[in-house]
């Protein structure tokens, strides 16, 4: 994965989906930079600041998390994170437009595993007390970070340039698991980038799922060899 990633341009005229429930009735997308939802064919506006981009939706269906953007000129690039007024920053707001708050503001300080922007692949575990995101952080590799909605606590999980979190598995042992694509390098030369599977923690390596070049080729593996059955 380049170490460039497209940023949300303002001015978009066309809503975009971004997540939906899992019964389908429910699916929340971005119009002019504002976060909309969609519920029993009506669409309702929830935030109104022109800024906002990529939302995903609870497995409840209860909250959107959405990255409000601090700098929509910026690459999000390594090293372009911003501070202060230029800071993007990780919100989340209830689905009927009540409750919004800042979960994290961006920083562009305390190296890779601290510099924070773009909040991209985000995505929360099956009860909504956790939830994910990747940052741009080294040249070959974003980081994994968690931010746990109960406690405010945030944590750099690993390099990764990308994450499946397996939300709606019905197997318990790997329930909440996550797919991570990561860069790796062979022994004598040459490197190589391949999905592998971990606890929910990230701590714990279950074992490689392999390449793959989308989400739906990486779930469709998974649940070829009963690792998960959403």
């Amino acid at each position: 994965m380049p170490s460039s990633w497209p940023r949300f341009l303002l001015g978009v005229t066309s809503a975009l989906l971004a997540s939906s429930a899992a019964s389908g009735e429910t699916s929340v997308a971005v119009k002019d930079g504002n976060i909309m939802v969609a519920q029993d064919g009506r669409q309702r506006q929830l935030t109104r600041s022109g800024k906002d981009a990529a939302p995903t939706l609870s497995p409840d269906g209860k909250w959107v998390a959405f990255t409000r953007v601090g700098n929509p000129a910026s690459t999000g690039s390594q090293g372009d994170c911003k501070s202060g007024a230029e800071a993007d920053e990780l919100r989340r707001i209830q689905i009927d437009g009540s409750g919004e708050e800042l979960l994290v503001r961006g920083r562009a300080s305390g190296g890779p595993k601290q510099s924070i922007c773009d909040f991209s692949r985000k995505q929360f575990t099956s009860d909504g007390r956790y939830l994910y995101f990747l940052s741009p952080a080294w040249a070959v590799s974003a980081a994994l970070h968690r931010y746990d909605t109960r406690t405010k606590a945030l944590a750099f999980v690993m390099d990764a340039n990308d994450v499946i979190v397996l939300n709606d598995c019905k197997k318990p042992e790997n329930r909440d698991g996550l797919v991570v694509n990561r860069h790796r390098y062979f022994v004598v030369a040459g490197s190589y980038d391949w999905y592998w599977l971990f606890d929910s923690t990230g701590k714990k390596e279950k074992g490689p799922v392999g390449e793959y070049d989308n989400e739906r080729s990486v779930r469709d593996a998974i649940a070829a060899v009963g690792l998960c059955d959403p």
